[in-house]
């Protein structure tokens, strides 16, 4: 996908999101949660990077959809693009390739483009599933991101084990946004590390909201 595609969401994209955002609501019956209640209103139409933890592979299309109001652009792993059928089926909803085995400036440019453009993004910065039960450290591309755009951070909390039309709702926690203004006595690589491991905890914050009211469901280890 070039980048004119991703800035620009194509017409039978728009109803394949459609159809993908139906089909999670029917499957998960997903909740969202707002921090604070003033919150919805309050990131209506801004440009903010959603960075959450990540155990599962559904987390992308579930976050997307419950976030639909603020339209998200999301990054994926580059070789998801490249499987045949399922790579399609990405290419057409609002994604960035990434390339984690490389040295990739791509996504970044895109990324840059999206935000200074009035979009937000999508990022799942632990760089893959966390199997380990426990969420892992978070890569500081999207801090970096934030910190030379001056786009705030939203951390979110995913809590669930993606039980199919019965079973415990699916539920994200979105968190008050970290607002990003780099010093100028700072570099932004020592200001997006700041920025990365504040949302870090901040998501870990938020699940343990989400544990302490709803309990486990086996994606993380907290006792």
């Amino acid at each position: 996908m070039d980048k004119a595609s991703q800035k620009k969401q194509t017409f039978l994209g728009r109803i394949f999101q459609t159809l993908i955002t139906w089909t999670v609501y029917f499957l998960f019956h997903p909740k969202i949660i707002y921090a604070d209640k003033t919150l919805k209103k309050r990131l209506k139409g801004k440009s903010v990077v959603f960075v959450a933890n990540h155990t599962h592979h559904f987390d992308g299309a579930f976050a997307m959809s419950v976030m639909w109001r603020h339209k998200p652009y999301c990054l994926v792993k580059k070789s998801w693009f490249e499987k045949k059928g399922t790579g399609k089926c990405i290419a057409l909803c609002r994604t960035i390739p990434i390339d984690l085995d490389e040295a990739d400036g791509a996504w970044y440019e895109t990324a840059q483009e999206i935000v200074r453009g009035g979009g937000s993004l999508l990022i799942f910065p632990e760089g893959g599933l966390a199997r380990n039960k426990r969420i892992n450290e978070f890569k500081p591309g999207a801090g970096l991101l934030s910190a030379k755009t001056g786009t705030p951070i939203v951390p979110c909390a995913i809590w669930g084990a993606y039980p199919m039309v019965f079973g415990k709702r699916q539920k994200m926690l979105v968190g008050e946004p970290i607002e990003s203004n780099c010093p100028d006595s700072m570099r932004p690589s020592k200001y997006a590390r700041q920025l990365i491991a504040q949302s870090e905890q901040a998501v870990k914050d938020l699940y343990a909201q989400l544990y302490e009211k709803y309990g486990g469901c086996g994606q993380y280890d907290l006792k």
